[in-house]
C-alpha cells in the first residue's frame, strides 16, 4: 500500500532558554549541523535559545477510527552543532529499540516512515491504533550541564504500550555528553550505589512489599539519573526493578547525603 504522509517536519519555534514555557515565534527550518561548525569549548553559554522541531505522520489512506499515527517532538538549540547532534543521535536510539522490522537509515524521519511501513504490513494495525509518540525537553541546567528529558511511547497492539524515558545530561564548556560518572566525586562510585540501595531497601518497605517480590525484583544499577530540589533521581524504566503494573519508579538520594560524593557544582545554589 502506497503511502500518502502528512509531513510537518521540522516545525520551528524559538523560545528563551531559561523558561521552557516562554513564548516561541516560528522560523522557517532547523538548525543543521555544519561539519565545519566550531564548537567553543572554554565557557559555556549563558543562555541557550531551544528550537522546537514536531514530526507528524499518518496514512491518509486509512479511513479506521485508529489509523496509524507518528507524533514526534523534539529539540535543538542555536549555535549548538554538537549538542544537537548528540540529541537527535540519541533519540534515534531510542526509537530504534521501538522500531520494527522495517529497514530504515537511522534518522528519526527514517525510523517513522519504518514504523508505518511496519503498520501497513499488519492488516489490524489500524483496528488496534498503532501509534508512536516521543518528547524531549530541557530538565534543567546547573551551570556548565545542561540536562534533557527523552521521551518515547510505542503502542502495537496488545494490553499496553511501551513507555521509555531517559535524561541526557551535556556539558556546555567541554561540548561533550556527561556519564553518571561524571557527576560524581572522583572514587565514590561505590558510596553512590550504597546511598542507592538504601533508598531502594525505603522503597520495598514503603510499598509493603514482600520478600518474594524482592527476590523477583532486585536492586540494579542505572545510569539514567537528574536532579530535582530534593536530591539525585533514579529514575528506571517498566519492567527493571518491578512490573509493568507498578509503573517507572524513581529513587531520591537526598542531597545531604550526597556530600563528598557528588560533584559540587551539581549541588542546588544556595
Amino acid at each position: 500500500m502506497r503511502m500518502t504522509l502528512l509531513l510537518l517536519l521540522a516545525t520551528a519555534l524559538l523560545a528563551g532558554c531559561d523558561d521552557p514555557d516562554a513564548p516561541a515565534k516560528p522560523t522557517e527550518k532547523p538548525a543543521v549541523a555544519g561539519e565545519n561548525d566550531t564548537a567553543k569549548t572554554d565557557t559555556a553559554p549563558e543562555t541557550l535559545v531551544r528550537i522546537v522541531h514536531t514530526l507528524k505522520k499518518t496514512d491518509q489512506q486509512c479511513d479506521a477510527d485508529g489509523c496509524p499515527k507518528v507524533d514526534l517532538q523534539w529539540l535543538s538549540f542555536e549555535d549548538q552543532p554538537a549538542l544537537n547532534s548528540a540529541i537527535t543521535q540519541h533519540l534515534a536510539a531510542m526509537l530504534i529499540q521501538d522500531e520494527g522490522t522495517a529497514t530504515h537509515d537511522g534518522t528519526i524521519e527514517g525510523l517513522a516512515d519504518a514504523f508505518l511501513q511496519d503498520a501497513s504490513d499488519m492488516a489490524m494495525a489500524a483496528a488496534q491504533g498503532w501509534e508512536l509518540n516521543a518528547s524531549v525537553k530541557k530538565q534543567g541546567q546547573r551551570g556548565d550541564l545542561v540536562t534533557l528529558s527523552m521521551e518515547t511511547y510505542e503502542y502495537t497492539g496488545g494490553a499496553h504500550g511501551l513507555p521509555s524515558v531517559q535524561y541526557f545530561h551535556w556539558n556546555l564548556a567541554k561540548q561533550q555528553s556527561a556519564k553518571l560518572d561524571d557527576l560524581l566525586v572522583p572514587g565514590q562510585q561505590s558510596a553512590f550505589w550504597g546511598k542507592a540501595r538504601e533508598q531502594h531497601t525505603a522503597w520495598l518497605d514503603k510499598e509493603n512489599l514482600d520478600q518474594t517480590f524482592r527476590d523477583s525484583w532486585p536492586f540494579d544499577k542505572t545510569d539514567n539519573v537528574f536532579f530535582s530540589d530534593k536530591g539525585m533521581l533514579l529514575q528506571y524504566n517498566v519492567y527493571h526493578i518491578a512490573p509493568y503494573a507498578m509503573g517507572q519508579p524513581t529513587l531520591t538520594i537526598p542531597y545531604a547525603e550526597l556530600e563528598g560524593i557528588l560533584r559540587a557544582p551539581y549541588f542546588p545554589q544556595q
